[in-house]
């Protein structure tokens, strides 16, 4: 009697915490094969386990009672989307480079119309303004983005041939003579001209910069100025 009345309180327990955990690992586990294989490699494995699904489903609809063989299809229909995510992840099929896989693939950078622009037309000082009327900078006063809370700019390479980007810190020394400080806020990449590029820090709002800080190129340090965010107006 004590076990039929454990089996009717704990079946309905348990059973259920094990459908869930069971489709939990199963879908943690798809999740995991597709993060970490290519972008093409992913939208093939989302095919086959899409394919896989409709064929067990029609398979089991057409047929009142399976017989083991058929079990065993659906079974492999239903698992070949995870083995062959886990083979590509894992490196047993095929070669994939770790910049490569989802997981390491760089977010797109969404760039407001009204960020902040900077250039550099020569390597002597960065610039604000179009190429060929681009204005000398070394106090750099820019507001902030309203389609943006976080620091987002955009930097221009008018200089043909050459390196330059755009690092952003703290300011170290003092206003009179700056130099960069120990906390990078945000940095482009380097770029060769005539090209420009978005750079978007993503853990850096734009109340987050201090009163004044220090912006220059990491190729030409001699390139740098004192930057304040502003009101508009």
């Amino acid at each position: 009697m004590k076990n039929g009345i454990s089996t009717r309180v704990v079946l309905p327990i348990a059973l259920p915490l094990v459908v869930l955990v069971t489709m939990g690992a199963f879908i943690g586990s798809i999740a995991l094969s597709l993060l970490y294989n290519t972008k093409g490699g992913a939208l093939t494995l989302a095919a086959v386990a899409a394919g896989g699904i409709l064929f067990t489903a029609s398979l089991a609809n057409a047929q009142e009672r399976l017989g083991f063989a058929k079990r065993g299809v659906i079974l492999f229909a239903a698992a070949l989307p995870l083995i062959a995510g886990a083979a590509v992840g894992t490196g047993l099929l095929g070669g994939v480079d770790d910049a490569d896989r989802m997981i390491n693939v760089e977010p797109l950078v969404v760039v407001p119309d009204d960020a902040p622009v900077i250039a550099a037309e020569n390597s002597t000082e960065f610039c604000i303004g179009e190429q060929g009327a681009c204005e000398p900078v070394t106090e750099w006063n820019v507001e902030p983005s309203a389609e943006s809370e976080v620091v987002t700019f955009v930097f221009e390479n008018y200089e043909a041939g050459v390196q330059h980007n755009v690092v952003i810190t703290d300011l170290g020394g003092t206003v009179e003579a700056p130099e960069p400080g120990s906390t990078t806020y945000a940095s482009s990449t380097v770029i060769t001209g005539p090209d420009s590029t978005a750079f978007v820090s993503s853990d850096t709002n734009w109340s987050d910069l201090p009163p004044e800080w220090y912006f220059f190129c990491a190729i030409h340090p001699n390139m740098n100025g004192v930057g304040r965010v502003v009101t508009a107006g």
